[in-house]
């Protein structure tokens, strides 16, 4: 299926481009987009996730090392980048200002296509640890009970 690979290439460069109209597009109008930040359905909850991601990190790139279509679903790998400048929401509502840091880590997903031709679903898949880490967050363990 040689659609869903341009598909792919087109979220790719929207992300890349930090164009927020063009990544929505990629998707269904009720598509659901899962991240370890939490569950975003539909255009304006995508819209809203990437552009917290644009914010935080205004220079970001992903690069695709890795791709394999199976029927309607691609699954591939990528090397995320970006340096961490502006305010990062993390999940709970915590804002982490800028540090200057630059992030590089290897991410994966799953992306099914729907009837119309866009993505119907996306599950995407990285080290939050890493992430955090790498972005100076002041992350601390606690046990519970």
């Amino acid at each position: 299926m040689a659609e869903i690979g341009a598909l792919l290439d087109a979220l790719t460069d929207a992300i890349s481009s930090q164009d927020e109209e063009r990544v929505v597009r990629c998707f269904t109008t009720r598509a659901v987009f899962v991240t370890p930040a939490g569950v975003m359905e539909g255009h304006e909850q995508i819209g809203w996730y990437f552009r917290q991601l644009f914010t935080a990190f205004p220079d970001m790139r992903n690069e695709i090392t890795a791709r394999a279509v199976l029927d309607d679903t691609i699954i591939t790998e990528w090397t995320f980048s970006g340096t961490h400048t502006g305010v990062l929401l993390l999940p709970g509502g915590t804002e982490v200002m800028g540090t200057g840091r630059r992030v590089v880590f290897p991410a994966a997903g799953a992306y099914t296509m729907g009837d119309d031709g866009v993505f119907a679903s996306g599950r995407v898949y990285y080290d939050q640890w890493a992430f955090y880490r790498q972005t100076g967050c002041d992350l601390r363990l606690r046990r519970t009970a």
